[in-house]
């Protein structure tokens, strides 16, 4: 009996085992949650699903178990006890990188100077409450083959641009032939809910590039809390 090719095969599924999981759970999740927050007053802490929005965030991410690490970034130390309780792990964020003009590549960047292990990472948003396992999952899975996968609605809203005070143009449709919602597979807008990412792009200031994969959030699930409005909308979705 001829047994090389089995071995062979025995052998290409071992290295593939390992590809998997250096190539996938190797990616660290991280969470921004500064304290400074403008909109809503200590918006991460708010209560929501039994928990806060950060706890409610890290126990979803948890629930997935794809991550080596859930990290949160912040310089607050109310949200740093609320992460150790859910079991996340803390990056005290400089102050200089925690202001309200600061960006997220930034805050990201500084965590990656530190933290020069981390070659791949997801950044999620404690405001996406609607962020399901699913959507994780999937995402998981695009980000075996691409360089970055990001969450994105799917909308057919027809959109004008204002060129002064008397112009109007429009940007994506002719109205001499307006599309109708069958007829058009619309555009695609982006979320915030999720980005997978890694160190490369960042250093060009860059989350995405031309390569990225995309996750199709349902537009219900796309719900952003960045006022008190959005929160009651979102505790009462949550409710029902």
């Amino acid at each position: 009996m001829n047994t090389p090719p089995l071995k062979m095969f025995v052998t290409l599924f071992i290295w593939l085992s390992i590809y998997e999981c250096c190539s996938i759970y190797d990616t660290h999740a991280i969470i921004l949650a500064r304290g400074g927050s403008k909109g809503i007053r200590n918006k991460n802490l708010l209560p929501f699903n039994g928990t806060t929005l950060l706890g409610h965030i890290i126990q979803i991410v948890k629930e997935t178990k794809k991550f080596s690490a859930i990290w949160i970034s912040t310089d607050s130390e109310n949200i740093e006890r609320e992460a150790i309780k859910h079991g996340a792990l803390v990056y005290k964020r400089m102050p200089y990188f925690a202001q309200d003009s600061s960006t997220s590549v930034e805050a990201i960047k500084e965590f990656l100077y530190k933290n020069k292990f981390v070659k791949k990472f997801a950044l999620f948003q404690c405001t996406s409450v609607f962020l399901k396992p699913s959507y994780i999952e999937e995402a998981v899975k695009k980000f075996r083959i691409h360089p970055c996968v990001f969450a994105v609605k799917r909308s057919h809203k027809l959109r004008w641009k204002e060129l002064n005070h008397q112009m109007l143009t429009p940007l994506n449709f002719n109205p001499k032939r307006r599309p109708r919602r069958q007829d058009w597979r619309g555009e695609l807008e982006e979320t915030g809910m999720f980005y997978f990412s890694n160190r490369n792009l960042i250093y060009q200031n860059l989350l995405q590039n031309d390569w990225c994969a995309v996750v199709e959030i349902e537009t219900r699930d796309s719900i952003e809390i960045d006022s008190l409005i959005d929160y009651q909308i979102a505790q009462c979705i949550m409710k029902n």
